[in-house]
């Protein structure tokens, strides 16, 4: 379970929230006729690999905040690469102007 008693809003997650469906073995189980076992999982890659985490019903509203404020910083660091590729861009074209 995800601690939340130090509530950590700076808590950044990069994966998803899944339900995961499968069958567990056993020969007299529901699931052997179709009825899947479900579960939550954050999926997230690492080193090339897909890896998953099973979740708690309690752990699923940290886990999607958590990605969200993820998703939040990484636009907001693309649109701050874009303003400096821009801004280098500029720099680098008026300078080719005071040379000619």
């Amino acid at each position: 379970m995800i601690d939340v008693s130090n509530r950590n809003e700076s808590l950044l997650i990069r994966g998803s929230v899944v339900k995961v469906r499968r069958t567990c073995g056993k020969a007299q189980c529901k699931c052997v006729d179709g009825e899947l076992h479900e579960t939550w999982a954050l999926s997230y890659s690492y080193e090339g690999r897909t890896r998953m985490i099973p979740l708690r019903e309690d752990d699923l509203g940290v886990a999607r905040q958590a990605i969200k404020r993820y998703q939040k910083a990484l636009n907001r660091l693309e649109s701050q690469a874009i303003q400096g590729i821009k801004h280098l861009h500029a720099t680098v074209k008026a300078a080719k102007r005071r040379v000619r």
